[in-house]
């Protein structure tokens, strides 16, 4: 099985990009198709597939994923700044 940095190489909606989060980190089988857990990412309140959209949004705070106006994600081909803290991210969101 390949890592995530595998998965969102080009931009990919945030459903698709959640499901295969979620096979990366075992919440899927390696083989589960995306067809058999779809709604659990266009069902309101669903806590799993919430779930995992919130842990690409937080990536993508961190820098290690880019979102587009679409909800896309995509892999960030630039080095995130992993020194950044919750508070530093929140300055910079305040002052944009």
């Amino acid at each position: 099985m390949g890592g995530l940095r595998d998965v969102p190489a080009d931009w990919t909606d945030c459903d698709v990009a959640g499901f295969e989060l979620g096979k990366v980190r075992g919440v899927f089988p390696g083989d589960q198709s995306f067809g058999g857990t779809k709604r659990m990412f266009w069902m309101d309140g669903y806590p799993l597939g919430d779930m995992l959209v919130d842990v690409l949004d937080r990536m993508t705070e961190a820098g290690v994923l880019l979102k587009n106006e679409d909800s896309m994600y995509r892999w960030n081909p630039d080095a995130p700044n992993l020194s950044l803290t919750r508070d530093d991210i929140e300055k910079r969101e305040r002052s944009s």
